[in-house]
């Protein structure tokens, strides 16, 4: 017979598990700034962050929950966020450079 040959039904892709997400935002870090200072999205979503400065710098939550690390130009880093609310972070070498990531 055929039928074991053919193609599961459409609903048995639903249940398949997602690939990574993308990120869904993108912030850059130059001139001793995150560009945008601020974003907006969605819990569970991913904030991917460039490095463009020559100057190394970090991304580093206000409340020490995670930590980029060393990031020289052209490096990226990327942080999911998993819950609502509102997630400040500044660099470790330059604290003058904040950021805001509100998770809504």
């Amino acid at each position: 017979s055929a039928a074991p040959s053919s193609p599961a039904p459409a609903t048995a892709s639903t249940v398949a598990p997602a690939p990574a997400p993308l990120p869904v935002s993108t912030i850059h870090i130059k001139n001793f700034a995150y560009v945008p200072d601020t974003v907006t999205i969605h819990p569970g979503q991913t904030v991917r962050f460039i490095e463009d400065d020559e100057t190394p710098h970090t991304v580093t939550a206000a409340d020490h929950s995670y930590d980029s690390g060393n990031l020289s130009q052209k490096d990226t880093c990327k942080h999911t966020f998993a819950a609502e609310g509102t997630y400040k972070y500044f660099c470790a070498y330059h604290p003058y450079m904040k950021g805001t990531v509100i998770v809504k």
